[in-house]
């Protein structure tokens, strides 16, 4: 399937997804004006209440469509000046070298240069055979990268030039650069495209997880469901506040003071660290050692962010995970029963969240908590979780439900048990990604003895903070 025919398909589900609130919106107002009890064919404050919600959704998807429905243009349009090629350039490899085919030292920061670095990073990744999520990680940070860091980082990292030097920086001591290598790596660390410089090669882009953020939402699903930003330092500073407050104030009153209370939350960024050794016969033997081992430093970092963004504390060089930072926000439910998980709790914590965070609530739970809710539904009569089915996360209550093995599992009954988030987490959490994992080669490990021991190493490092910015948005559930 073409990218285009796969952001027209999300195009039309999500229509369908407006299309269904509309409808529940006009069966509200059927029925305010079926009913002829009422002296006022105002709605209630329960039924505006749901209106409302239906409306904030309608919002939303709108906006969504609105950005699909753009970038399905742009690549219809690449795909159709495809498509009337010269017919001798039919069939023939794709000449990746005209993607890369300019300097970006020397290129000025004009508008229309943007635009042109920008369309030659969405073409490389074209030409690329990456899977339909890797595409989508991609263009999910395109969508939301102002500053055109992204674009020049796909363009400096890609080159073939590059790509070739990396494997040999890394494997090779001392390394034997061309010419053309020498210059490509030259071009990256000039760039100081992620404000860094301070050693280790950068990631060609077709490796580097910052960029290429697969298995996101099938464990643990905080990238999927968290607010994801590329950011150039190393201390984000946002705003949040509960809006303003409207009032009721009579003809030629002076009006009350609504100003808004603001907060300043700040999320530093981190640098988690990987250390991988091996011996000189793996580097002999394995042919493919440098590819092998980027996937391994995918997996680690995928493993340490998993935990760090569930559980972390915000000390010790650690992300503030979304459980402390709820429970620091106050957003906690304790539990009906003291070291007791019942169907009530989830109830509780459902009434807990504010209405105008219901449209996009999730939920998410440990895989064994998630057995002991399915049980619920036959002990006790209540019809709380259904499977869709087709990869559709199934539906607890009103919103889906997301395993997230790094929540807590056990109940233990000496201690507090965060067992259950509920809530808008796009709204609630927030993670920083600098863009770019460095990787620098350690030729030779020594032992205790300061003798060798005839391995090497790849030392790998990367830029990341996140933490919960509106505690309001979401709970967390504790059994006491």
């Amino acid at each position: 399937m073409k990218y285009a025919q796969m952001l027209r398909s999300q195009i039309a589900d999500l229509e369908s997804q407006r299309n269904a609130h509309l409808d529940d919106m006009d069966t509200i107002a059927v029925s305010i004006d079926a009913d002829t009890a009422r002296t006022s064919k105002a709605p209630t404050p329960d039924e505006e209440a749901l209106l409302e919600v239906h409306r904030s959704a309608v919002a939303e998807l709108d906006g969504k469509i609105a950005d699909l429905e753009k970038r399905a243009k742009e690549i219809e349009e690449i795909e159709r000046r495809r498509d009337v090629a010269p017919p001798q350039s039919k069939g023939q490899p794709v000449n990746k070298s005209s993607f890369y085919d300019i300097d970006l030292r020397s290129a000025p920061r004009s508008p229309e240069m943007v635009r042109d670095i920008n369309e030659r990073a969405r073409r490389a990744v074209d030409a690329e055979n990456l899977s339909a999520d890797k595409r989508e990680s991609i263009e999910y940070l395109f969508r939301r990268d102002r500053q055109g860091a992204l674009a020049r980082h796909i363009i400096a990292t890609g080159r073939p030039e590059y790509r070739s030097a990396f494997v040999k920086l890394v494997t090779q001591n001392p390394p034997l650069l061309t010419l053309e290598e020498q210059r490509a790596v030259e071009e990256v660390r000039n760039l100081e495209i992620t404000t860094d410089s301070s050693g280790g090669f950068l990631m060609p882009f077709t490796l580097d997880p910052t960029v290429m953020l697969t298995n996101a939402g099938t464990i643990n699903p905080m990238r999927q469901l968290a607010t994801v930003r590329t950011v150039l330092t190393d201390n984000w500073q946002g705003i949040t506040s509960a809006g303003v407050t409207a009032s009721w104030d009579a003809e030629a009153e002076e009006v009350s003071d609504d100003t808004p209370v603001f907060a300043q939350p700040a999320i530093p960024v981190r640098t988690p660290r990987a250390f991988l050794p091996y011996t000189l016969e793996a580097e002999d033997d394995l042919a493919n050692l440098a590819e092998e081992a980027m996937t391994m430093i995918f997996d680690a970092k995928d493993r340490l962010e998993a935990a760090g963004f569930t559980t972390g504390t915000g000390l010790s060089n650690q992300p503030q995970g979304i459980v402390n930072g709820l429970v620091a926000g106050g957003s906690v439910v304790n539990s009906i029963t003291t070291d007791t998980f019942a169907v009530g709790d989830l109830y509780a914590v459902n009434d807990a969240l504010p209405a105008r965070f219901e449209a996009n609530a999730t939920w998410q739970m440990n895989k064994s908590i998630i057995s002991r809710t399915r049980q619920f539904g036959t002990s006790d009569g209540h019809t709380l979780l259904s499977r869709l089915g087709d990869g559709t996360p199934p539906q607890l209550m009103d919103g889906a439900l997301f395993k997230n093995s790094d929540l807590d599992g056990v109940i233990n009954a000496t201690v507090d048990n965060y067992i259950v988030v509920y809530g808008d987490v796009r709204a609630a959490y927030r993670i920083n990604d600098r863009i770019g994992v460095r990787i620098e080669p350690v030729p030779m490990l020594f032992g205790a003895n300061r003798r060798p021991t005839g391995e090497r190493g790849w030392y790998a490092r990367w830029r990341v903070g996140a933490g919960v910015v509106n505690a309001a948005a979401a709970r967390v559930l504790n059994v006491t």
